[in-house]
Formats: structure tokens, C-alpha cells, sequence
């Protein structure tokens, strides 16, 4: 069964499944992003390398530094590098 995350506009959208199984609920597109990030890549590189435009890495690097709730990029570099705690 699909969950529902609200979005900006408050209108509900199903949550894909390969988002729900990131540890971090990161898009698949948020995770490539942050891989990307963990090479040390600026915006500018990295939307060349996924051909996409700037401001469109822009969104993906606030979404991720929200999700994960940390302040910077270096930060959210540094909690990608750890392990998932186990439940």
C-alpha cells in the first residue's frame, strides 16, 4: 500500500517505493544528487552530469539537507558516510 506525503500546494501524492526503501526517504534522484555531493562536485558539475539545470540541483540539495535535518552539504555528506543503525 502506497503512503501519501503533502506537498507544498497541500495536495497528497502516493510516496514511491523506492523512496520509502532510501534509509533517508531520499528521491532516487536526491540520492544520485548526494552521491554526487560526496565527491565534493559543485551544482554547476553535478547538473551537467545529470543533465538537468542548476537551480534544479538547487531544489534536490535543499530537499536532501531537509530530510536528513542537517544544516549544510558537509553535514549531509558526513551522514551518508555513516551506517544505518540496525532496528
Amino acid at each position: 500500500m502506497a503512503r501519501h506525503n503533502q506537498n507544498i500546494r497541500g495536495l497528497h501524492r502516493a510516496t514511491r517505493e523506492s523512496t520509502r526503501h532510501h534509509p533517508h526517504g531520499l528521491t532516487p534522484r536526491e540520492a544520485e544528487t548526494l552521491a554526487q555531493m560526496s565527491q565534493g562536485l559543485s551544482d554547476a558539475v553535478i547538473s551537467r552530469r545529470l543533465l538537468v539545470s542548476t537551480k534544479t540541483i538547487d531544489h534536490h540539495v535543499s530537499a536532501i539537507l531537509a530530510k536528513l535535518g542537517v544544516p549544510s552539504r558537509a553535514a549531509a555528506i558526513a551522514l551518508s558516510r555513516r551506517k544505518p543503525d540496525k532496528k
